[in-house]
């Protein structure tokens, strides 16, 4: 038996639809250097169900085509699949590295994280009909030796990325008490019984637009795209179809010693971690072979967590979709100075907040990206290419607690595909034991090549060491 919910907010939506072209598919990897039983990974999954309804339901269609969350009553039953360990893994540059491993067990997370970047979720896949579940787990594992990597999977649209955080500290907390024989004791948190509210419902009264404006303004937009430089193509690239498009993912440490300069750098300029990696970004992609010599004028989103933004403030393990995206743009040559465009992306990203551009746009965005969902061709060669990049104004922390049962090597992620509708790379840093500031890089191919994009992302991190050293 199951309850009809709440029907999906138009951020919900969009996202959810997302997925069935690539977008929004959330994955994070866990490794660990033991063997798990499956009914232990099943039990934690259902503790962390237990306490947030928007976990246990699906997402279904109503009788008049509209998308609603569907709850299923007693006690929930997690989507687990269990598959057998990569029998091979190709080895490749700009993976992430695991404390102590001696390259086997990076090497299949790598490997296994973005192939669960690529696998679309039951029955959304071309064309989003539901029903589709909320919240999966993938589990592989090699009974022979010491080693599992579980997948936590969640659809963007209902789960974001600070949420994904709350999920995946909550489900390491009780996975780390059942495997030592002790019952897991989870935190209490807020829409246990029910999803809540859409992130348009909490929009401070007088900040959203009406219906007219957003129009006018998406018009506007639209009519504006047209100035902005996308990163260049890979000279293979031609139309292809959507079906034909894949995420692919770079990852890189910048060490305790790189870390801790470049914070120091930060506070020293006045400026966030985000702007100082949107500005080297930047001025890579300014300096593409296609684009030196000229002020390039780029459009990029700097994600944020309005969580703390509402009127009263949310909780912040509060689960959905309350990320909001700022959109900004810089005109950029190669030889800009650093720490002068670091402060005008802070100083921008301020200036929207101020300006409550995270409420009042949001209309817009939706509008934009449900129209380029429709029509691929409003994009450059219908790359689906709509910015050059985005990245999240608040680093991720994964220094995870509670695991010292676990053997817990390491975690990749959480991210979200984005080779449907999306910029041409995203930025995702995290902040590992250390601390050491991973950085990954997310894009799409056939639209850019692996080694193309390493190519910008080793430009970038020899911008930032020329900065902060």
């Amino acid at each position: 038996m199951a309850e009809m919910g709440r029907a999906l907010g138009a951020t919900e939506e969009n996202w959810t639809k997302a997925t069935a072209m690539g977008t929004g598919i959330q994955v994070i990897g866990i490794a660990l250097k033991r063997n798990v039983e499956t009914k232990h990974i099943t039990q934690a999954a259902r503790e962390v169900m237990e306490r947030h309804a928007i976990l246990r339901s699906k997402i279904v269609e109503n009788s008049k085509g509209k998308l609603v969350y569907e709850l299923p009553t007693g006690s929930p039953t997690p989507s687990l699949e269990v598959f057998p360990w990569p029998s091979s893994v190709s080895k490749c540059s700009a993976v992430l590295t695991l404390p102590g491993d001696s390259g086997d067990l990076s090497l299949a997370l790598n490997h296994i994280v973005k192939q669960e970047l690529n696998t679309y979720f039951p029955n959304a896949a071309s064309k989003f009909t539901g029903p589709t579940v909320v919240f999966q787990v993938h589990v592989y594992a090699e009974p022979s030796q010491p080693k599992t990597i579980i997948v936590l999977r969640m659809v963007s649209g209902a789960i974001d990325r600070p949420a994904a955080s709350t999920v995946s500290q909550s489900f390491l907390t009780a996975l780390n008490a059942l495997v030592d024989g002790q019952q897991a004791e989870l935190p209490e948190a807020p829409g246990k019984e029910e999803a809540l509210p859409a992130l348009e419902d909490l929009i401070p009264k007088g900040k959203s637009k009406g219906f007219f404006q957003k129009v006018g303004d998406t018009v506007g937009y639209v009519a504006a795209a047209g100035k902005f430089v996308l990163y260049p193509f890979h000279s293979g690239f031609s139309e292809a179809k959507i079906s034909d498009f894949q995420s692919d993912i770079l990852s890189y440490t910048l060490g305790k010693d790189g870390t801790a300069a470049l914070m120091a750098a930060c506070e020293k300029e006045k400026t966030t971690v985000s702007a100082a990696l949107s500005a080297a970004f930047l001025k890579a992609s300014a300096g593409a072979d296609e684009l030196k010599g000229k002020k390039s004028h780029f459009s990029f989103t700097t994600v944020v967590d309005l969580r703390p933004h509402f009127d009263p403030q949310i909780a912040q393990n509060a689960l959905g979709n309350y990320t909001g995206g700022l959109s900004q743009d810089e005109q950029v040559k190669a030889d800009a100075d650093f720490w002068e465009l670091a402060r005008s992306v802070s100083a921008g990203t301020q200036k929207e907040l101020d300006k409550g551009r995270q409420f009042s746009e949001l209309s817009v965005m939706n509008m934009l990206f449900s129209q380029v969902l429709k029509r691929p061709s409003l994009t450059l060669k219908s790359s689906l290419r709509t910015a050059l990049l985005s990245i999240f104004a608040k680093t991720f922390d994964a220094r995870w607690k509670d695991t010292e049962k676990l053997q817990l090597a390491g975690t990749y992620g959480p991210f979200a595909s984005m080779h449907g509708a999306g910029p041409c790379f995203c930025i995702g840093e995290a902040l590992l034991e250390g601390p050491e500031l991973n950085l990954s890089v997310v894009f799409p191919t056939p639209v850019y090549a692996r080694d193309q994009m390493e190519g910008l992302a080793n430009a970038a991190l020899q911008i930032l060491n020329a900065a902060t050293n």
